[in-house]
């Protein structure tokens, strides 16, 4: 891995080594807005199959999440907290609160590569069906020059 060294936005002169990670996604699936480090921390789906699997699992991790949440807002409020303060319950309020915006985050990603593969395998089912239709009408047909026609498809 890299590094690079930036400025410190200090006022003084010191300076701050930073590690440049590689970015595992394929330029043509980064949203610009998200996150850099979505990209580089987490590996880019390999298979249409998978990305739903890991939109399903961020699915539960989010309803999970907001349950918890609920959980314990509502143990804050009848006093039976888990949390020694209600300063301590906002504390982990904010951590599961960010833990769920990274978390659609990630949703967004996987989402936005989702739709764009699935639209490249659509696009890809219709050619080759297209194709079969064209091969088996040169077939039905049996003309004199059906090789050459196969060929001039393939």
């Amino acid at each position: 891995m890299e590094s690079t060294t930036l400025r410190s936005s200090q006022p003084s002169s010191t300076f701050k080594n930073v590690e440049v990670k590689e970015v595992l996604w394929k330029q043509e699936y980064i949203i610009d807005n998200l996150p850099p480090w979505i990209y580089t921390d987490n590996p880019e789906p390999t298979s249409i199959s998978e990305c739903q699997a890991k939109l399903s699992a961020l699915s539960f991790t989010l309803q999970d999440i907001d349950m918890q949440i609920e959980i314990r807002d509502l143990e804050q409020r009848i006093g039976l907290s888990r949390h020694n303060s209600s300063y301590d319950f906002e504390k982990w309020k904010v951590q599961a609160l960010k833990a769920r915006q990274t978390h659609l985050y990630l949703q967004n990603a996987y989402t936005y590569w989702l739709l764009l593969n699935d639209r490249k395998e659509t696009t890809a089912a219709n050619e080759l069906e297209s194709k079969l239709k064209a091969v088996m009408q040169i077939l039905i047909e049996d003309g004199p020059d059906f090789v050459d026609q196969l060929k001039e498809l393939l």
